[in-house]
């Protein structure tokens, strides 16, 4: 008996063995092909005399992680994993990331797969269904769920979107796309519908000549329940000589805000310095800034491979306010995937003030 149990687990232990041999062998087909990305954020910051308040420290931990994984030779099925944790010090609210609606004092932690969808490859044709970033240069990478379909036809691309539940407005959102270059133009225009909601456009074209770049932008947002001037124009030129880059740019809104669906600050399709720009820098301006006239002069300078000085300086007026934002930077690139930099910047609104600085690590893999 004692001989027929020893016999009974040595085979257990067999199969067992054999099991999880043919198991590993399984996940190492599972996994093969599965690409991940992503990036890991660390920001700490101070903003001394928030216009008149009281001062506020803040730090901000993101992590965010995509996952695109092969499920045969047309269909890839893509995921995208973020956590961030902005813990906000004493003082006002904060402009630096994380929800600005959150009272100072508190954290603001938020954990959550933003996007997951499939994504359909044959040929010139891509196609994407599920949760997924709204197409186009009016959202600050707000999600949508629905169909976005493009359509590669050599110098330009065509596509369209069907997305509902999206974070830009309850509606259904509907918009077509195109964009391409002639020569050295490259062109882009976008349409978006939202029902019952709102109609908007984005229309940008920039040229490249040797070491400069010259562009222009305009979007314009008509509301079906108000007749407002939402609209923006931006206009820029770029360019480089050896070690030193710089950038020129102007930027002007409509008399009741900018133009974009998403007024927040790091919409592409509107201008932002750090403090200053002509999206939503506050919880009070819900269309962005109204009225706004201004432009900005933006340089850099190499002083080695791995280290860059960066100023920056931007004027104009927001009605009969004025505004102006001078920003120094230093950046240290320790490698190719961990980058690191110490800001400041002071931003005047009218006869008030506010100083703010920043330090941030990024390691992006």
């Amino acid at each position: 008996m004692k001989k027929f149990a020893k016999m009974s687990l040595a085979a257990a232990i067999a199969v067992g063995g054999l099991t999880s041999t043919a198991s590993a062998v399984d996940l190492e087909q599972a996994i093969k092909g599965v690409d991940i990305s992503g990036q890991v954020r660390y920001r700490i910051e101070d903003n001394t005399g928030v216009f008149g308040g009281a001062d506020q420290e803040d730090q901000d931990v993101n992590i965010d992680v995509t996952v695109k994984v092969p499920v045969n030779d047309n269909v890839n099925f893509i995921a995208n994993f973020n956590m961030d944790n902005d813990d906000q010090g004493d003082g006002a609210l904060t402009y630096a990331g994380g929800n600005s609606t959150v009272a100072s004092g508190n954290d603001d932690n938020t954990i959550g797969l933003d996007e997951y969808y499939f994504q359909y490859i044959n040929g010139p044709v891509t196609a994407h269904l599920g949760s997924q970033v709204i197409p186009g240069r009016q959202t600050d990478g707000l999600i949508g769920q629905g169909l976005v379909g493009l359509y590669n036809a050599g110098a330009f691309t065509i596509g369209g979107a069907a997305l509902y539940n999206s974070e830009a407005t309850s509606q259904t959102i509907y918009s077509v796309i195109a964009m391409g270059s002639i020569g050295p133009v490259s062109l882009l225009g976008q349409y978006t519908d939202a029902e019952d909601a709102l109609d908007s456009y984005n229309l940008k074209a920039d040229a490249t000549f040797g070491p400069v770049t010259a562009g222009v932008e305009y979007s314009e947002t008509d509301e079906d329940a108000n007749n407002l001037d939402l609209s923006t124009f931006k206009a820029y030129v770029s360019g480089s000589i050896d070690i030193v880059s710089a950038t020129l740019a102007y930027v002007g809104t409509g008399d009741d805000g900018s133009g974009s669906i998403d007024h927040a600050v790091e919409t592409p399709a509107e201008f932002l310095l750090w403090q200053m720009g002509s999206g939503n820098v506050t919880a009070a301006l819900t269309r962005g800034v109204a009225d706004l006239d201004a432009w900005a002069l933006d340089a850099s300078v190499k002083v080695t491979d791995s280290i860059s000085v960066r100023a920056a300086y931007a004027d104009g007026e927001a009605g009969n306010t004025d505004l102006t934002e001078t920003l120094g930077q230093i950046s240290y690139k320790m490698s190719k995937n961990l980058n690191t930099y110490i800001r400041y910047s002071q931003f005047e609104v009218g006869n008030q003030e506010n100083d703010r600085g920043r330090v941030e690590v990024k390691y992006t893999f």
